[in-house]
């Protein structure tokens, strides 16, 4: 059997101190590769485009062209590059159009090596990564999120298929792991949203993350 390819990832970050930093960690992962490191929004599209690396890892303050941006033209472009946001922007607004925008996982830039190179393997799966500092942060519609014995009533099976896309699994890995249909697993994600006022499966994973995170504070 192959060795599996390496992780290629363009890091995209205006800061050169952090930027460096974070070159020198993926070259210690023998799994990834890092492609370089652009300090604009423009030279991160244009990289990115012409590298075709698997992950992106993007900050939105990026000068010339925001990461908003870079993203909304690599969705215009068909890229198939995935995009992890690592951002001091942590506003909910800020994740929820880099959500609609497509980007697969988002972090914010303190936090530690292990959960980024944890995110970074979770995307370049195409599985969700929300850190749960985000997800504290992100709630339905503006609304505090309530505490998990206050939600909206959900029945057992909902209530275990929005831990497993909390932890980033998708409706053919939930099927698989409950033993059901994977169209049975897409109805019950129906259900959440429509329940808990979400608008897309990245909602439902930053709110599942939300609810169930250990000390989690009330908002």
């Amino acid at each position: 059997m192959g060795t599996m390819p390496p992780l290629n990832v363009l890091i995209a970050e205006d800061h050169a101190l952090l930027a460096d930093a974070l070159q020198m960690l993926l070259s210690t992962q023998p799994d990834m590769r890092c492609l370089g490191a652009v300090h604009d929004g423009e030279q991160a599209l244009a990289q990115t485009l012409a590298l075709q690396p698997d992950v992106l890892l993007l900050d939105l303050g990026l000068p010339r062209l925001d990461g908003l941006a870079v993203m909304g033209a690599l969705r215009h472009a068909g890229s198939a590059t995935r995009v992890l946001v690592v951002t001091a922007r942590l506003d909910a607004a800020s994740v929820r159009a880099a959500l609609s925008l497509g980007a697969t996982g988002y972090l914010p830039k303190d936090e530690d090596s292990g959960e980024l190179l944890l995110a970074l393997r979770r995307v370049a799966q195409g599985r969700r990564y929300i850190s749960a500092h985000i997800a504290e942060l992100f709630t339905p519609d503006g609304v505090a999120a309530p505490a998990a014995s206050e939600a909206p009533a959900l029945t057992p099976s909902e209530q275990v298929v929005l831990r497993l896309v909390g932890e980033g699994l998708t409706s053919r890995e939930i099927g698989e792991q409950l033993a059901v249909a994977e169209a049975t697993v897409r109805k019950h994600r129906e259900n959440i949203r429509r329940k808990l006022g979400l608008r897309n499966s990245a909602e439902m994973a930053a709110y599942a993350i939300r609810v169930q995170a250990p000390g989690a504070p009330a908002t």
